[in-house]
């Protein structure tokens, strides 16, 4: 970029002398050019210069004189120009130069840029390749989550490591009991760790406490409601008890009343039973004393009924209304 600005800075500088060097020079006017193209050569070399006026006449003595001056002004222009040329040859080689120059810097800039880019990704790669030669592959994390041998040793390890740091501990504690004093650094901090626990352990006493209370407190409020359903229920029992005590007293009334029921039948079924042997006798008597022949039966009569039971029916009548009765 400097060279880029350094090459501009100069072409510049080399138009800004050209236009000097061409403002510098005097413009030819029309008058002069035509006089240019019809007078002779020596005329037309003056009124080019455009020091003298073209004469009136051709060949004259005065025309010869504006010759002679207006060759050496033609000179010195001459020389001029050539000494601009010469300049601008010079700077035309320089910016050459310059232009070889910023080439030949950006194709070795442009070198080094690939040389650091081929570098940068080399160490890139090299960087993957230590990143996968590092990082263990799944069958080896597998193996290691799987093998027992592996599993108890990193236990065994891991117990050994708790077992030292413990150790470690206590006697770090110990030491520092010995050391402790209550102006000591270390005492003082004992001080603010012991009273630090003191307070952790009074905000634990409250968090356990209040989750005793209200442990027990639910407890209570379950033990409430079992007995309130406790309590229903036995209300609920008291009333069917209740209500099959009337039951039972209902039936006891009803056996009751069916046993005197079945005991007036009872008396009732002697009376009829006492009655119907009174007049079967009675009618065995009338029949032997009326109608005596000569086998000495009783003949029949067609129209009466007869009246007796069985005797096996009426004991187990008997028996059956005793029992009841009992």
């Amino acid at each position: 970029m400097q060279q880029s600005a350094e090459d501009s800075s100069s072409l510049m500088d080399t138009d800004h002398g050209s236009n000097v060097l061409s403002a510098s020079s005097p413009p030819l006017n029309s008058a002069v050019a035509v006089a240019v193209a019809t007078a002779p050569a020596s005329v037309a070399i003056a009124a080019a210069a455009g020091s003298v006026p073209v004469p009136a006449g051709v060949g004259s003595a005065p025309g010869v004189v504006v010759v002679g001056r207006t060759g050496e002004s033609l000179e010195f222009h001459c020389r001029m120009l050539e000494e601009e040329l010469q300049s601008i040859k010079e700077s035309e080689s320089k910016l050459k130069q310059q232009y070889v120059e910023s080439q030949r810097r950006e194709r070795i800039l442009a070198r080094r840029l690939a040389v650091k880019e081929q570098e940068m990704q080399d160490f890139a790669s090299q960087i993957a390749e230590l990143k996968t030669a590092q990082a263990p592959g799944q069958a080896a994390l597998r193996s290691a989550l799987l093998d027992p041998a592996v599993n108890i040793l990193f236990q065994k390890l891991k117990n050994e490591l708790q077992q030292t740091k413990a150790k470690l501990e206590e006697t770090q504690n110990e030491l520092s009991a010995w050391k402790f004093t209550p102006d000591s650094n270390t005492g003082k901090r004992l001080m603010a760790k012991c009273r630090l626990l003191y307070q952790e352990n009074e905000e634990l006493g409250k968090m356990t406490s209040n989750g005793r209370l209200a442990k027990l407190e639910g407890e209570l409020a379950l033990q409430k409601s079992y007995n309130e359903e406790v309590k229903k229920s036995q209300l609920e029992l008291d009333d069917f008890l209740q209500e099959m005590d009337e039951d039972v007293e209902g039936m006891q009334s009803t056996i009751v009343f069916l046993q005197q029921e079945l005991k007036h039948t009872k008396d009732e079924k002697e009376t009829l039973e006492k009655e119907v042997l009174q007049l079967r006798s009675y009618v065995n008597g009338c029949g032997t004393t009326n109608n005596g022949g000569e086998d000495g039966t009783v003949a029949a009569d067609p129209n009466r009924m007869d009246t007796s039971e069985p005797e096996p029916e009426s004991g187990l009548v008997n028996g059956s209304n005793n029992k009841l009765v009992k």
